[in-house]
């Protein structure tokens, strides 16, 4: 029995979009899966400084430091904004990552993100949302290397 046409059209267009449909990464998730890393990479570099804020504030208190008051209210509001932040980091769905933590705190070792993935959210919408997030780890980072400065 031959093939027809229309038959053999319809299995080659099957085989086509069964090829196509998974080789092709999407721009805009790679493009948060970027935006992802970068601001793991700032988690990682700052995470040992948010886990010394208790010592340091100890040590601004001995020490009367300048200041103390409002600086030790400053490092409370980036400890809280930093735990706040690492609870809400969600992962980027089908992107490879690789997070390394370097301190030997309670956190050596691991990356800490929110439980949901949130994989029906759009590509554009999750580049959006990790380049806000990007943006809000680069924000604490500037603002804890501001408190920190010696005076």
């Amino acid at each position: 029995m031959p093939i027809t046409y229309s038959a053999y059209a319809l299995v080659l267009t099957g085989l086509l979009l069964a090829c196509s449909s998974t080789d092709k990464k999407d721009p805009a998730l790679e493009e948060a899966a970027r935006y992802h890393e970068q601001a793991t990479a700032i988690q990682a570099d700052i995470e040992p400084k948010i886990e010394q804020i208790d010592s340091l504030k100890t040590v601004m208190m001995v020490a009367k430091m300048p200041a103390t008051e409002a600086r030790m209210a400053t490092l409370d509001s980036l400890k809280s904004a930093f735990e706040e932040w690492e609870a809400n980091l969600v992962e980027v769905p089908g992107m490879p990552h690789n997070h390394t933590h370097r301190t030997g705190g309670p956190h050596h070792g691991k990356h800490k993100h929110a439980d949901a993935t949130l994989k029906d959210l759009p590509a554009d919408q999750m580049r959006d949302l990790q380049r806000e997030t990007l943006n809000a780890i680069k924000q604490i980072q500037s603002r804890l290397e501001t408190v920190t400065k010696p005076i």
